[in-house]
């Protein structure tokens, strides 16, 4: 009953003491790691070459010339992207015009300028700075830069310090300090292969925000020519309404002075209802172009854009095969999986070198208090040197992924036989495109247009000398509005498919 007691008691001074013992401890462990200074000896003669191990520290040797490396790639690659807009692979965005549109682009002064009339230019400009997928693309690429640090911070070297909160006794005396220098030096190369993997890294990231720009640029172009396109067709629709209620009152005239029947009235206001309709569609596929335009450029979609400027006709005097080697030089995604292929290369050798081991110097010293066991004897410092390597016993517990990522690899590099296959056939389909609207536009602008408006005036002609059928002065007029609207069409083409092309390519082509 007496140590039962005795052990109740303990037990209550336990629950009640606990959290004032370890306040008490933690206020003197703190005043003891602020007053701290090491000794004298470990400031003076502590040195790595007391060994005859040759010192390596953090600011010298190997490892620190590659980190400082890595570091000045991550400077270069951040200034880089500071000055995407210096790339002119696309459109020359340092110019005056482009500067001053780019400068107010996130204002409420661009939506006044785009309310005015429009250029291509205008909104190239606006929608580089604006529009958030590209914006995501380049934030995308900046965040690739911090891999630099995280590579540099795995395999940097770890110091540590380690003292004993209180004394130990052991047979040979107390002992006051310990001091270890842990230092954990990667196998050679290791560091400077990972470097260059995220170098590659950052590269494919860049190759994905110029895709970015190139297809930005091309939804840009593709809805700007058929925003133009409609214009005209609006435009030209108009015109030719015009001629038929003219034609109309002309009709209505013959008829109440019996030259003429009550049908060919008839005959007019079917064409002019028909247009009319026609008129109406072009409109709504005009506001569908212009929120087409309006997302490209982060606006909202019912936002008044103004009137575009009739585009000019681009071409290229450049080859079929000219365009071939200049896509196989060019293209972001060919280049992109270039880079894959290398990377996924680098990352095979790292792996490899994974099988070798990593090394600590293993060193230590104990700053004791001899005991005097069987004899006085000479107080003196413990120093002891171990180096260790970090033993891998069993080496094949990688292979399994190095074999997949060499099947990978091989697998990359059918891929890109594939993609430039693609390529080949991507250029071929637009050139053809392209040479098809050019043959059109050369024979409209060329000859049909010319033989319809002249048949158009003969058979008005004819028509108010009796000589022919109204229906074939209808049939004259619907002749000129169609030949006319196929000549926009084949402007529009030629345009698209150029710009088409130069997605395909991945850089613009020169023009005339």
């Amino acid at each position: 009953m007496k140590r039962q007691a005795i052990t109740a008691f303990l037990f209550s001074l336990f629950l009640v003491l606990p959290f004032r013992v370890a306040a008490v401890d933690y206020g003197e462990l703190k005043e003891q790691f602020g007053g701290y200074d090491s000794p004298a000896y470990y400031k003076s003669n502590l040195r790595l070459e007391t060994a005859g191990v040759p010192e390596k520290s953090p600011e010298g040797g190997e490892l620190s010339r590659r980190k400082k490396e890595l570091d000045a790639l991550k400077e270069r690659w951040s200034a880089l992207i500071e000055r995407v807009a210096r790339d002119k692979s696309f459109f020359d965005f340092e110019s005056e015009q482009a500067k001053k549109v780019r400068k107010i682009a996130g204002t409420e002064k661009i939506k006044e300028l785009l309310q005015g009339e429009l250029d291509l230019a205008l909104l190239t400009a606006t929608a580089f700075e604006r529009n958030p997928g590209l914006q995501a693309a380049k934030t995308k690429w900046a965040a690739t830069l911090e891999r630099y640090s995280q590579a540099v911070a795995l395999d940097n070297i770890l110091q540590q310090y380690n003292t004993f909160v209180k004394e130990l006794d052991t047979r040979i005396g107390r002992q006051r300090q310990k001091q270890p220098i842990s230092q954990y030096f990667p196998f050679p190369g290791t560091l400077s292969l990972k470097g260059d993997i995220i170098s590659k890294e950052v590269e494919i990231a860049r190759q994905d925000y110029r895709i970015a720009l190139r297809d930005l640029l091309t939804h840009l172009k593709v809805a700007y020519y058929q925003l133009t396109y409609l214009s005209e067709a609006i435009r030209i629709s108009n015109e030719n309404l015009k001629l038929l209620r003219q034609l109309e009152r002309t009709a209505f005239v013959k008829y109440k002075t019996g030259q003429a029947g009550y049908s060919d009235v008839i005959k007019v206001q079917v064409r002019i209802s028909k247009l009319d309709n026609d008129i109406a569609i072009l409109k709504e596929e005009r506001t569908t172009v212009i929120a087409k335009l309006n997302q490209l450029l982060d606006l909202p979609p019912e936002f008044p854009l103004g009137a575009p400027r009739p585009a000019p006709l681009r071409d290229t005097e450049l080859s079929l095969a000219g365009l071939l080697q200049l896509g196989l030089r060019n293209q972001q995604e060919i280049k992109r999986l270039r880079l894959e292929i290398g990377r996924t290369n680098l990352a095979i050798e790292l792996a490899e070198k994974k099988f070798y081991p990593d090394f600590t110097l293993g060193f230590s010293y104990f700053q004791d208090r001899a005991g005097n066991l069987l004899a006085p004897t000479r107080q003196r410092e413990t120093f002891s040197l171990k180096p260790v390597q970090e033993t891998k016993f069993w080496f094949g517990k990688n292979e399994a992924y190095i074999r997949e990522a060499r099947l990978h690899y091989q697998a990359l590099q059918k891929q890109l036989l594939d993609m430039e296959n693609k390529l080949r056939y991507g250029v071929k389909e637009q050139y053809f495109q392209l040479d098809t609207a050019r043959r059109n536009v050369a024979l409209y602008r060329d000859s049909l247009l010319k033989l319809a408006e002249n048949a158009l005036q003969v058979a008005e002609t004819e028509y108010l000398a009796g000589k022919i059928d109204f229906l074939n002065v209808l049939d004259a007029q619907a002749v000129w509005l169609d030949y006319n609207l196929i000549y926009q069409a084949a402007l529009r083409d030629q345009n698209q498919s150029l710009a088409r092309l130069e997605q395909v390519v991945g850089t613009r082509i020169p023009t005339p």
